[in-house]
């Protein structure tokens, strides 16, 4: 399975899915339950989130470049966030034929930070409103809190910056854990649209 389309998603849909689940206002809608696994099986959640604790989620895939670009990023951002207790890093697969096997090589030769979960059907993508690789999304216990790019170095398809002059995702974490509402908090994510999800039981 190959992708046959890289695009933005469009600014109006991302601002119209404010919250987990786009019918309705209420952020606590957010924070229903999704089960996903990691390469292991073991089961996790990461629209729950208790108390003053904060989950980002980083939609990913093993197929997009512009994803797996992000890899060192995605290191550097962890390495920053292990002091804070507060956060936890989820790196959400959405592709349909990835294998446990597959994914935990993928993880190994990226060098992945977080905890890996697969999403094949694509369920938890859905109530977090994800369309793009990498999407980056901000869980609390209120609801979300931020989705989109992780930074501005991929200004559009073609166009990649030496280096991102916006670290949107990490100054959005900052304000959420100093508990400040974020700036901007729907910033055009660039990327690969998610793949058709897996239908089968």
């Amino acid at each position: 399975m190959t992708y046959q389309r890289i695009r933005t998603a469009p600014l109006v849909f991302l601002l119209v899915l404010v919250t987990c689940t786009a019918p309705t206002a209420d952020p606590s809608v957010g924070l229903l339950p999704q089960t996903v696994y990691d390469s292991s099986g073991q089961p996790h959640q990461p629209l729950q989130v208790s108390g003053d604790s904060v989950h980002v989620l980083i939609f990913t895939s093993h197929e997009c470049p512009i994803a797996k670009g992000y890899s060192p990023t995605l290191r550097a951002l962890a390495d920053g966030w292990r002091a804070q207790n507060r956060v936890r890093l989820f790196l959400v697969h959405v592709d349909p034929d990835l294998t446990p096997e597959a994914a935990r090589e993928h993880t190994a030769a990226y060098d992945l930070p977080g905890t890996v979960v697969m999403d094949p059907r694509q369920g938890l993508a859905r109530r977090c409103g994800a369309t793009i690789t990498p999407e980056a999304v901000i869980c609390t216990a209120q609801g979300i809190a931020y989705r989109g790019r992780i930074d501005d170095q991929w200004r559009k398809l073609g166009s990649r910056a030496p280096a991102a002059s916006r670290n949107d995702l990490r100054d959005a974490v900052g304000a959420v854990l100093a508990g400040k509402s974020v700036p901007k908090p729907h910033p055009q994510a660039v990327g690969c649209l998610l793949p058709e999800p897996r239908r089968d039981g």
